[in-house]
């Protein structure tokens, strides 16, 4: 339940109360199909999930992986999204500590060695 899950971090990125105003700030959905993509019987579609990742600072590619993998048909497709999804996962989490590591070096007050967070 992908498309939903993604739906609520827009809801809660966005300070919004109600599944039906969500669905008014996303082009393309209603309290309908809203209701279907609550249910798993729909998903967002790709325009939809980029809107979401690029309002909440998700990476897009993540995002299009995981709902590749919510919609795909058959389990080894699903496997295959799976992987891909946990190697870019960690490919961005590694990424994201090395710039981390880099800029937030601090000077400790006992001496001049830096110290990382």
């Amino acid at each position: 339940m992908f498309s939903y899950e993604l739906v609520q971090e827009f809801k809660k990125a966005k300070g919004l109360k109600t599944d039906l105003e969500t669905a008014e700030m996303i082009a393309g959905l209603n309290s309908g199909n809203m209701s279907s993509i609550k249910n798993g019987r729909r998903h967002l579609t790709e325009e939809q999930a980029l809107l979401i990742a690029s309002e909440c600072g998700l990476n897009p590619q993540w995002v299009l992986v995981q709902l590749a993998e919510e919609t795909s048909k058959s389990e080894k497709a699903k496997e295959a999204w799976s992987k891909l999804a946990k190697k870019l996962s960690r490919t961005v989490t590694a990424a994201a500590l090395a710039v981390s590591l880099v800029f937030c070096g601090v000077q400790h007050k006992d001496s001049n060695k830096a110290v990382f967070a």
